[in-house]
């Protein structure tokens, strides 16, 4: 899971040379399109590039400036025209210019552009690590593993105290299916960085699936960076309630709810934990009931509420719960089970 992933970029055809003074005019002249953009969003930054712009037409750092800016109001068209003109200035000193050009490419989707662009950032400036990690980034989502693996190889030979570069390795042998690989690099992730959230929240995820109490102590690692996230305790909660720990589960579901009072999931959970272990049904109907207050279209609670009427011999609000869980999701066989059952029940009497 990996949830910030930086967006890629594309490129057209970009030239490793400078202006002359002979085609300061054009330059000058491209400067000057209608900027409707700058209309919308009275935006002082922009305005601001655009005055200097004007009186140095040639300044590849002052495009790159207005291309963040354009990309920053979703733009990716200008953004993607920056990023090539501060390119056909200077293509060799810095590679910010193509990841800039990545970011736009990528986010509307010219994947295809975004790749030829980071390759093209290698082979004129084949010590940017950031290019090779995005471009392991891409392999990545193609699930192209190996591809992506020898990506991040060559950006931390480069830099070999990238923790970036350990995590995305330790997401490609997590997808791969070899979790003692992913484990230890996500280990050197953290070493590398003692504030990667995502390595710590990865490392957790990793070890509950296997039941192991340790990803607690990632958990609170990831706790330690940010104390509120709900995703964090919310999958505290679950190991806890999974390895059958329930008073543990109810604090942690009952920390994340005084952070998030409408999470469904959570009250879902705590349902579950009063009809399933504590054996009290009143208490269970009424978690799911704020469960569905929080999503009018939670097929699940539907389906848990009606088994609490049911077993409290509301026979018409569970047929109603039922209904509404079948409604909510097609082909929903436990609830269509259980409805069919009540109503064979209902024709018995």
């Amino acid at each position: 899971m990996i949830r910030k992933f930086i967006p890629f970029i594309a490129v057209l055809s970009i030239l490793a040379t400078s202006c002359t003074n002979t085609n300061k005019e054009s330059d000058k002249k491209n400067t000057k399109t209608k900027d409707t953009l700058s209309e919308e969003v009275n935006s002082v930054e922009l305005k601001n590039l655009n005055e200097l712009l004007k009186s140095d037409p040639n300044n590849s750092h002052l495009y790159y400036k207005r291309g963040k800016v354009y990309l920053g109001f979703k733009d990716f068209d200008a953004a993607i025209e920056d990023a090539n003109r501060a390119l056909k200035i200077d293509s060799l000193t810095t590679d910010s210019f193509y990841i800039l050009l990545t970011d736009a490419s990528f986010i509307p989707g010219k994947t295809r552009q975004a790749k030829e662009a980071l390759e093209r950032c290698i082979k004129n400036i084949p010590t940017s690590t950031k290019a090779y990690l995005k471009l392991a980034e891409m392999y990545f989502y193609v699930k192209k593993y190996q591809e992506s693996i020898n990506n991040i190889n060559n950006a931390l030979k480069i830099e070999p105290t990238n923790a970036l570069g350990y995590f995305l390795k330790g997401m490609c042998y997590k997808e791969s299916g070899d979790t003692a690989l992913a484990i230890s690099s996500m280990q050197t992730a953290c070493e590398q960085d003692d504030k990667y959230y995502d390595a710590y929240v990865e490392l957790g995820i990793i070890l509950a699936a296997k039941r192991s109490a340790l990803c607690i102590e990632y958990f609170n690692n990831a706790l330690r960076v940010r104390p509120n996230s709900t995703e964090v305790i919310y999958f505290v909660g679950k190991f806890y309630q999974d390895t059958k720990r329930i008073p543990q589960a109810i604090d942690a579901y009952n920390k994340l709810l005084s952070i998030d009072k409408k999470n469904k999931n959570t009250l879902y959970n705590l349902g579950f934990i009063n009809y399933a272990f504590l054996k009290d049904v009143e208490k269970a109907k009424g978690y799911f009931t704020q469960a569905i207050d929080a999503d009018a279209e939670y097929a699940e609670a539907y389906l848990a509420r009606g088994i609490c009427f049911e077993d409290l011999k509301n026979y018409a609000d569970a047929e109603a719960d039922y209904k509404m869980a079948v409604q909510n999701r097609t082909n929903y066989e436990p609830a269509i089970e259980r409805l069919n059952n009540l109503l064979d029940k209902k024709k018995g009497k």
